[in-house]
């Protein structure tokens, strides 16, 4: 009799407790600092080049944990050092990360829970571009000597779109930062005032770029279809199939080399005409498609960067923060709003880490 009535308070006290869980009210529960794990260290890097950046590593930490106030979340603080860029970057400095992790508290079966993976957000130092963009060029050839698959993105290029030139204009680094608001994700690129690690391009490098890419592809299409193995397919079949493979081959040379004829007139312009910053957008056509240059206020359009080789003080130690990219992920949340205020309140302490 006493195990039932114990049995009966204690279901009863559950009960109680989980329809006391408001998901609602979570969002204004205070969490706590959750332990930092340990530092993640990925490649060659010297004492003295951990050392300075944890130096930076620590302000950033410091500046978090006195503004930020965990609610509806428990955080912690994570660093990552890696060594510099990847080879043909056009950047200079080992990569830095700093990570805030949020760990929700959410609601199961009327019981309190915390999310055990979290969302990040994201201070990177020295990282080689934005978050959807590399400060590098993209090369004609992969590492197997095949044409390279990314120059069917931008014409050969990284390049900004609307999203980066939000009403039409280009980013406006006047004043030593540009921001990023796309909804879900938050970013802030701090760079040297009036300064930019990338720089645009001319219609005439484009135009370039897009003979040299043509011819590229050209080469490969007949080296593929002289291979003994294409050769023997072909003289096996005969008739009809072979006629086949013949109008295929020219068809796919077709759309190479008419766009390219394109192109090379364009070359012939005005030298004027030519020096002009090139706005690009991919427009399709009945006898061939091929980039044609725009303007900023339209919907379509894509700007190509190149690295700005005088961007980066290379007598400067590699762990120097030179440019930096802030990422506030989740940041239509109530915690991810959270980050970026703290972000937005303190813009000119991140402009404060960087050389001058």
């Amino acid at each position: 009799m006493k195990k039932l009535l114990f049995l009966t308070l204690l279901m009863c006290s559950l009960n109680t407790f989980a329809q006391n869980c408001d998901k609602e009210a979570l969002k204004s529960l205070p969490g706590i600092w959750k332990p930092q794990p340990k530092d993640a260290i990925t490649g060659k890097l010297s004492a003295t080049e951990i050392s300075g950046a944890k130096n930076v590593m620590a302000k950033i930490r410091d500046l978090f944990q006195q503004q930020y106030k965990p609610i509806g979340v428990d955080a912690y603080h994570y660093f990552h050092f890696s060594d510099d860029y990847f080879p043909g970057s056009g950047t200079y400095g080992n990569r830095t990360i700093y990570t805030i992790r949020n760990f929700d508290f959410y609601c199961l079966n009327g019981i309190k829970k915390t999310s055990a993976e979290g969302t990040g957000s994201f201070i990177h130092i020295n990282r080689g571009g934005t978050l959807t963009n590399e400060f590098a060029e993209k090369p004609i050839y992969d590492e197997h000597g095949k044409v390279n698959r990314e120059l069917n993105n931008g014409g050969g290029f990284y390049s900004f779109t609307p999203v980066e030139c939000k009403d039409g204009k280009l980013p406006d680094l006047s004043k030593g930062y540009h921001i990023v608001d796309e909804g879900n994700t938050y970013s802030v690129w701090i760079t040297k005032k009036n300064q930019t690690p990338y720089r645009y391009i001319s219609r005439k490098e484009f135009l370039e770029k897009q003979v040299v890419i043509a011819d590229a592809k050209r080469k490969e299409l007949e080296k593929d279809y002289s291979k003994p193995e294409m050769l023997a397919a072909m003289n096996a079949a005969g008739g009809a199939y072979k006629e086949d493979i013949l109008k295929g081959k020219q068809l796919a040379l077709d759309l190479i080399e008419k766009p390219l004829a394109a192109y090379k007139e364009d070359l012939k312009k005005d030298t004027a005409w030519l020096n002009e910053m090139a706005v690009v957008k991919f427009e399709g056509g009945k006898q061939f498609s091929r980039f044609v240059f725009t303007t900023l206020d339209d919907g379509f359009m894509f700007v190509p960067i190149m690295p700005n080789a005088d961007y980066y003080d290379k007598k400067q130690p590699k762990w120097v923060p030179q440019f930096i990219l802030i990422e506030v992920r989740g940041s239509n949340t109530f915690h991810g709003k959270n980050v970026q205020k703290v972000v937005d309140d303190n813009i000119e302490f991140f402009k404060t880490l960087l050389v001058k």
